[in-house]
């Protein structure tokens, strides 16, 4: 788990992580992975590290949902496994969106760090 404590150098860096965590919910790790690309110049190294923060955690999601689509093993896990961790997706995100918000710190899981 890698706590992160929001601290945001203005308006737009808060802006540009909110957005990415709700587009998180729906696009996985595409919208963090924009992010990291954006010079560092425009983002503070918080946001920086939030978005390679939310890249690892969904990225491991993605991954794990790959072996739902081996045939019958994988489709009867993942009837059962799948619905789980796309709440489990949507609960983590809210805690962080709320976090935000309310300027408190928060746990982001990562089991295994991609970049």
């Amino acid at each position: 788990m890698k706590i992160f404590t929001p601290m945001f150098k203005d308006d737009r860096d808060k802006i540009i992580a909110v957005a990415m965590l709700l587009s998180s919910m729906f696009f996985l790790f595409f919208p963090a992975l924009i992010v990291i690309f954006i010079p560092k110049e425009y983002i503070s190294e918080n946001t920086y590290n939030l978005a390679k923060a939310i890249f690892n955690y969904e990225l491991f999601l993605f991954l794990i949902s790959l072996f739902f689509m081996v045939p019958v093993i994988g489709w009867l896990v993942g009837f059962i496994v799948a619905p789980i961790l796309a709440l489990w997706n949507i609960i983590v995100l809210i805690i962080g969106l709320c976090a935000i918000a309310e300027n408190k710190e928060f746990k982001i899981p990562e089991i295994y760090n991609f970049i």
